[in-house]
Order: C-alpha cells, then structure tokens, then sequence
C-alpha cells in the first residue's frame, strides 16, 4: 500500500476503537425528605442510586427519607453537579 507521497509502503492508520452508540439512561426521581424539607430531582438511575446510598450510609442519625423511583416529571430540576454522582 502506498501513501502516494513518497512511494513507500505503510500500513493503513490505526483508529481508537469506536465504543459505539451511547445508550440512553435512564431517567429517575430521587426525593429527600428531612423534616419539614423536601428536594425532587431527576438524575440518571447510577447517579440516584449512589447519592441515596451515600445520604442513607453517611447520615444514619437523621431522620431522612430517601426515595429513589419513576415517577419523573419534565419540570424535576437536575441533580445538582449530578455529574459528580456518575
């Protein structure tokens, strides 16, 4: 195979492998509830999950309710720094 500049021969150029697709994630409502607060937001399952173990593993002696389910509505704001949680 030649590259056309100089006549010699060279392999063709070696590509980074491709991961493909991104597929979608899924989309959850994580709910905290202390007290008289409560915060509703929308993040990925993994983010949800890992922020619900964290509040629930970290802050025992709270009384905090952590909810993770679908009950997701377009006007849930994000997770703040959700990326953070991934």
């Amino acid at each position: 195979m030649s590259d056309g500049m100089d006549g010699r021969n060279s392999a063709p150029p070696v590509l980074p492998e491709h991961p493909g697709p991104r597929l979608p994630r899924r989309i959850r409502r994580i709910r905290i509830v202390s007290g008289a607060l409560t915060l509703n937001y929308r993040a990925s399952a993994e983010q949800a999950r890992n922020v619900a173990d964290l509040l629930a593993c970290n802050y025992t002696s709270q009384d905090m309710v952590i909810i993770v389910d679908d009950r997701v509505d377009t006007d849930l704001p994000p997770l703040p720094c959700a990326g953070l949680w991934d």
